[in-house]
């Protein structure tokens, strides 16, 4: 049985993009050994048939993902010495998983996700005479607003010189696809953030209030002040929040007089139980700032997640997300204005056949192509070449 490494920078079993392809690894015949870094301090969960090696210092989460509050823009010389601690981090995360990754014995695939383990991925297979193959969750030097010149410049260039070398090239999403093979010359595969099928069907609209869910994490261009507008700017609706690296304790404390009694705060789930979680709301939401080109492109684990419960959409128009207004399953909004997303809100609210007709439409899509098993083939022809 060919051995598969999966390569994570923060805790692997908390990883959805991960964890499905460990899923689809053994449903292709791979035995599965996980490689995992620490940086976000979060504590392991079960993945089953699975056993993961975790290498350097336990991290901690970040204060701004907790709120999503801007921290300010740090001045030029401030935000390259942040730049050159990046890269003095990934130096020492690079030589402790390498460390790590030699204790696993016979390897044949080695599975990189994002630039932070590429690195440590390319010399384990370089060392073991395995494939390598680089999953882009992102374009990683795009993450930050003003990101610092030396780092961006020194990790574009890695970036670039490793996924050439990689045998394959795996991405989250058509644009990022374009976006990758225009700076970097690689031809990446698209397997999209898609979770596995799940057989149980969404229970019909409730004659209640809308009830809305963003299921997912705060941070740059993503923060509550954002949510709690769009909510002020809906009435008739209400919004349950489970935010993972945050408390329940701290977003009720930020929760406004006037929005208090419209707000739920749910403590996150277990990955395997994010999308059961959802089939009880009507509507998920997204509501990333586009600050980044990364921002602009993304297509997160959320909205697929949101399509297999059989929820509607409401996002911003972003380039990213066009197609959710092609495909029938959602209603776009302007971006970085929380007002035009409690419009569309209201819009869902007051038209409910339009609501029923977009969540048909949601769940129909999801089990027909927008799950994790419509993405092994590309994932097989990666890992097989």
């Amino acid at each position: 049985m060919p051995r598969l490494l999966l390569v994570t920078p923060a805790e692997l079993t908390r990883d959805p993009r991960a964890r499905r392809a460990a899923a689809a690894a053994q449903a292709l015949g791979f035995g599965v050994v996980g490689l995992s870094g620490q940086i976000s301090g979060e504590e392991p969960v079960p993945l089953d048939g699975v056993v993961v090696v975790r290498a350097g210092r336990q991290g901690r989460t970040n204060e701004q993902w907790k709120t999503g509050a801007d921290s300010g823009r740090d001045s030029a010389p401030v935000r390259e010495l942040r730049g050159a601690f990046r890269l003095l981090r990934l130096a020492a995360r690079t030589a402790s998983l390498v460390r790590a990754g030699r204790t696993l014995g016979r390897i044949d695939v080695v599975h990189a996700n994002d630039l932070d383990t590429l690195p440590a991925a390319y010399l384990l297979a370089r060392e073991s005479g395995s494939r390598l193959v680089y999953d882009a969750h992102e374009l990683y030097s795009e993450f930050d607003p003003d990101p610092p010149r030396l780092a961006r410049f020194v990790l574009d260039t890695l970036e670039q010189t490793l996924a050439r070398r990689a045998d394959a090239v795996v991405t989250v999403s058509k644009p990022i696809a374009e976006e990758l093979r225009r700076r970097f010359g690689v031809e990446p595969l698209v397997v999209l953030n898609a979770p596995e099928l799940d057989a149980a069907e969404p229970p019909p609209p409730s004659n209640g209030p809308l009830r809305a869910v963003y299921q997912g994490a705060f941070g740059t261009g993503r923060p509550l002040g954002d949510l709690l507008e769009t909510l002020r700017t809906a009435p008739g609706t209400h919004l349950t929040l489970r935010v993972s690296r945050s408390t329940r304790e701290l977003l009720e404390r930020e929760l406004p007089d006037d929005l208090a009694d419209r707000v739920t705060v749910e403590d996150p789930v277990a990955p395997a139980e994010v999308v059961a979680a959802l089939r009880t709301h009507d509507v998920g939401l997204l509501f990333d700032r586009p600050l980044t080109v990364n921002a602009e492109l993304s297509s997160p684990n959320k909205l697929f997640e949101y399509l297999m419960a059989g929820l509607a959409v409401v996002a911003p128009r972003l380039r990213g997300l066009s197609w959710i207004e092609d495909e029938g399953v959602g209603v776009l909004a302007e971006p970085e204005n929380p007002a035009a997303l409690g419009a569309a809100l209201r819009r869902l609210g007051e038209d409910r056949p339009l609501l029923v007709e977009l969540r048909t439409n949601a769940r129909a899509a999801a089990v027909e192509r927008y799950n994790a098993e419509a993405q092994r083939e590309r994932l097989d022809r990666a890992w097989r070449g």
